[in-house]
């Protein structure tokens, strides 16, 4: 048996807001994808990965998550308590993302579930978060 998943992403709201500004928070740091920094632990003691990549995510507009999502650039990658989704930049390198970012953007609330008409699918639509909408289609 062969089980297939995509996502869709689509975006209602305000493609050039970033999440600093959705969230009310004072910009700071780059917003320069190539300041990342491949590093994503660089203090071994903290289990949250590095900081200053999160101040780059969070000043990302939505026209970027959106894409990104949609490319896979920005994907699923359950790496621990701390980080479930991650960038993979033009050079292949995994960069970790906060999941107190991604629990603020990416949807992940169910708000829908229902049969597609071939019944070997699923199609489940999530909460949007600030615009911010995401489908995925499960297959047998």
């Amino acid at each position: 048996m062969v089980f297939s998943l995509t996502s869709v992403f689509t975006l209602t709201g305000d493609a050039t807001l970033s999440l600093n500004t959705l969230t009310n928070t004072p910009v700071s740091g780059s917003s320069d994808l190539s300041t990342l920094s491949t590093t994503n632990y660089p203090d071994p003691n903290n289990k949250e990965p590095n900081s200053e990549n999160q101040l780059v995510f969070k000043n990302q507009p939505l026209s970027w998550w959106l894409a990104s999502l949609n490319s896979g650039s920005v994907k699923y990658t359950p790496y621990s308590n701390e980080v479930n989704w991650a960038y993979v930049n033009s050079s292949n390198n995994e960069i970790h993302i906060s999941v107190e970012i991604s629990n603020l953007l990416i949807p992940n609330k169910t708000l829908n579930v229902s049969r597609a008409p071939d019944s070997a699918s699923s199609v489940i639509t999530f909460e949007p978060k600030f615009g911010l909408e995401r489908v995925d289609t499960h297959t047998m």
